[in-house]
């Protein structure tokens, strides 16, 4: 299964990389592959370092900055063997990858488990934090999908956002509606 989830890895000046991710793993959570564009920031510095940390998240808001590059700042905490744990996390897995294929644009990291901890407990989801979990894709996917489906998604997910959303997933919503729009018009501007 694909698990929709948040990874932190190590930039080159020792900075923490947050970025969503959304890796295969065995319903045991005993087998990771991640998956990451050869060409993404995430790749490189998981190709350098070999490990990364993995979060289950229950906050919309956390996602949302993480799609669009505004989560770098995170609270977190450094553990030596693993890497950056984000805070605001439930739940998070450190990986150390054990074999690459880059021979395709989206590399294949196959990755073991090393420590793994509990921030805090998993609040759960509503509607409005799936509407957001779905929006977040489709946000990484502008240039690849039409504008007109991405646009009429927008407005069937703002359905559930106006019936079931607290603050911190209207925020999530209005921070990624306002990423892809400013990205159309980036792609429709540029030659």
């Amino acid at each position: 299964m694909i698990l929709e989830a948040i990874i932190t890895t190590e930039n080159l000046d020792g900075a923490m990389h947050v970025a969503p991710m959304g890796p295969h793993v065995s319903e045991d959570l005993s087998q990771w592959t991640l998956k990451p564009f050869q060409t993404s920031t995430t790749f490189q510095n998981l190709y350098r370092t070999n490990r990364c940390v993995v979060h289950v998240v229950d906050d919309a808001l956390l996602l949302a900055k993480a799609v669009v590059g505004k989560a770098n700042d995170a609270p977190s905490r450094f553990i030596d063997d693993s890497g950056f744990v984000l805070l605001q996390a439930c739940h998070w897995y450190a990986l150390s990858i054990v074999s690459w294929d880059i021979s395709q644009p989206r590399a294949v990291a196959i990755c073991r488990v090393g420590s793994s901890g509990n921030e805090r407990p998993f609040f759960g989801w509503n509607r409005a934090k799936h509407a957001v979990v779905e929006l977040a894709i489709l946000t990484s996917r502008v240039g690849m999908l039409a504008s007109d489906f991405i646009q009429a998604e927008i407005e069937r997910l703002r359905i559930l956002i106006d019936k079931t959303a607290g603050e911190s997933e209207t925020e999530a919503f209005r921070l990624l509606v306002e990423y892809i729009d400013k990205r159309t018009r980036d792609l429709i501007d540029s030659p």
